[in-house]
């Protein structure tokens, strides 16, 4: 009887201790470190040891107490390392989360050193390029402009997005000279073409940073004279977050672009908390409908009723509205039966770098297309 007890027990506890392989596995597989996994296979075979030498005895000698002490062992041991794993896996979980986390963290700050440090030489190398997106007319359809784009490509053929380098940039303080740079280039591009007969109007992102520098008044008016470019046909892109830090002297900046006849838009409206009362503050001659409210409008009576109550606003105000993110057919004639003035997006075209842009304007109006007079 002892025996067959004896037996039974070794039998459950090898049983259980495959069990408790299972989550060791689990883990191992989560890439947790090899130690993990040896230190529970050590203690694994250390109790198998015991069901070995069990075993051994059933068929060796007569059954004994001695033979159900050790098969006892073995099947305690098995439990114990059975429940430590499956109750000690969800904190592993977390452990495994935690070292993933703080090793992400790790990559990312030594990937936003290695950025920051290759930002000046970027600029100097002239390693960024600039690409074009065209604004059209909702209602006519004719090409109005084109907003510039940042690009930062890399010699494998990636490229490094904007929403990364900007930020370090604008941390690092070197995101006055790429303002510098794109207003510099833009405007000689955007002169270019006024020389070929596109009139076309372009806009600029601009941060904060660039509105702490007292000479980006002067050094706009003097690429524009140098470009013989009329000032109504430049605008620049600001969001919220840039005005409310230092929304003063934001404020006498703005107006005094908006003096010498630049447009200022309003990027991304509808997305913060104080959209509203920056309309009463900031000398906007536009605004950009922000895409989350036009992406799928046309199945979305709410996106409608924010995207028609914004037209009417800027409407009532004045103000030249800008609809980003259209990406398809339905979406356009919405936008122009609600009277919007301008639409973009990849329904009309993607970014593209200005000799492309040049094509696609040949391709789409074979150089005869009527252009706007602007009044910004």
């Amino acid at each position: 009887m002892i025996k067959i007890i004896a037996l039974a027990f070794t039998l459950l506890g090898i049983a259980l201790l495959t069990q408790s392989l299972r989550p060791a596995y689990i883990i191992y597989k989560r890439e947790l470190s090899w130690g993990w996994l040896c230190l529970i296979i050590l203690i694994s075979f250390f109790i198998l040891g015991y069901a070995i030498m069990t075993l051994a005895v059933y068929y060796k000698v007569a059954a004994s107490i001695f033979d159900l002490v050790v098969a006892t062992i073995l099947l305690g041991g098995s439990i114990f390392v059975t429940l430590v794993m499956q109750f000690s896996l969800s904190s592993i979980n977390k452990i495994i989360r935690m070292t993933r986390q703080q090793h992400t963290r790790a990559l990312l700050n030594e990937r936003n050193t290695e950025l920051i440090a290759r930002l000046p030489s970027a600029i100097s190398e002239t390693e960024f390029e600039l690409h074009y997106q065209p604004l059209v007319s909702a209602q006519h359809n004719t090409v109005q402009g084109v907003e510039c784009l940042i690009r930062w490509p890399q010699s494998d053929g990636s490229a490094i997005a904007p929403s990364e380098f900007i930020k370090l940039a604008e941390q690092s303080h070197v995101i006055v000279d790429i303002t510098h740079w794109v207003i510099e280039t833009s405007l000689k591009q955007l002169g270019q073409w006024h020389s070929m007969g596109h009139t076309l109007a372009l806009q600029i992102n601009i941060s904060a940073r660039d509105l702490d520098e007292p000479e980006l008044v002067t050094y706009i008016t003097q690429h524009l004279r140098k470009n013989n470019i009329e000032a109504h046909f430049l605008t620049l892109e600001i969001t919220e977050n840039l005005v409310l830090g230092n929304p003063t002297e934001c404020i006498t900046i703005l107006q005094k672009l908006r003096d010498l006849g630049v447009g200022i838009s309003l990027d991304d409206f509808g997305t913060g908390y104080s959209s509203m009362t920056l309309l009463n503050q900031l000398p906007l001659s536009q605004i950009k409908i922000d895409r989350s409210f036009v992406l799928g409008m046309e199945h979305n009576s709410k996106h409608m009723s924010i995207v028609q109550s914004t037209l009417d606003l800027g409407k009532n105000i004045g103000l030249e509205i800008i609809a980003e993110g259209v990406e398809n057919a339905q979406q356009a004639l919405l936008l122009k039966q609600m009277n919007c003035t301008l639409i973009q997006g990849y329904y009309i075209a993607k970014p593209m770098s200005a000799e492309k842009l040049e094509h696609w304007l040949m391709c789409r109006y074979a150089n005869s297309a009527p252009q706007r007079k602007h009044t910004n």
